[in-house]
């Protein structure tokens, strides 16, 4: 009886340590694929790249949709754009305002300017409720040098169309549009 009970207790021992040290081996395992596991089988390659292909064929899908959306209101605008009389067509209208601008007057006309030959010379403020851009060319798309305070006095240099050249107190030259000033 005495042998039976020592092959119970050692087959009851075998199958305790049997299950953890079988659980430690498989949580503590590598993933497969990783630098610890570089071997992995090519069902496992095939089921990942079978997802990352679903992922992206998903992604295309919506930006094919996306880029359809956005064709058709380019579309829109130019049937609209090409349906307007010419006559309506300004000549010298400025270009639209970048984002980061505040156009106070969009749609002014050189008539409502001064002369040219009537503000040479003259000090101007910026007529705009935050700040204004000194460009370095007559035009919106060229880089603006720096941005001018409400506060800040130019004197007028020159005028191209609707553009002023200007000079700083601090000597900085620039372009700004003629639209966007008070001038004194």
């Amino acid at each position: 009886m005495k042998l039976r009970g020592y092959v119970v207790i050692g087959a009851i021992i075998s199958i305790v340590l049997g299950f953890t040290l079988g659980k430690t081996v498989v949580a503590d395992s590598p993933v497969p694929g990783s630098s610890s596991d570089p071997i992995v089988s090519k069902s496992y390659v095939d089921g990942a790249l079978e997802k990352k292909v679903a992922d992206l064929e998903k992604d295309v899908a919506e930006l094919t949709i996306e880029a359809q959306a956005l064709r058709d209101t380019i579309n829109n605008l130019q049937t609209k754009i090409n349906s307007m009389p010419t006559s309506s067509i300004k000549p010298n209208t400025p270009t639209p305002a970048k984002p980061d601008e505040v156009t106070v007057k969009p749609d002014t006309e050189e008539k409502d300017l001064p002369a040219p030959e009537t503000v040479i010379g003259k000090t101007a403020y910026a007529d705009t409720q935050s700040y204004l851009n000194m460009r370095s060319a007559p035009t919106t798309q060229a880089d603006v040098i720096k941005k001018i305070e409400n506060s800040e006095a130019l004197v007028i240099q020159k005028v191209e169309g609707t553009w002023y050249h200007v000079k700083l107190e601090d000597g900085t030259v620039g372009w700004v549009a003629g639209w966007l000033l008070k001038v004194k």
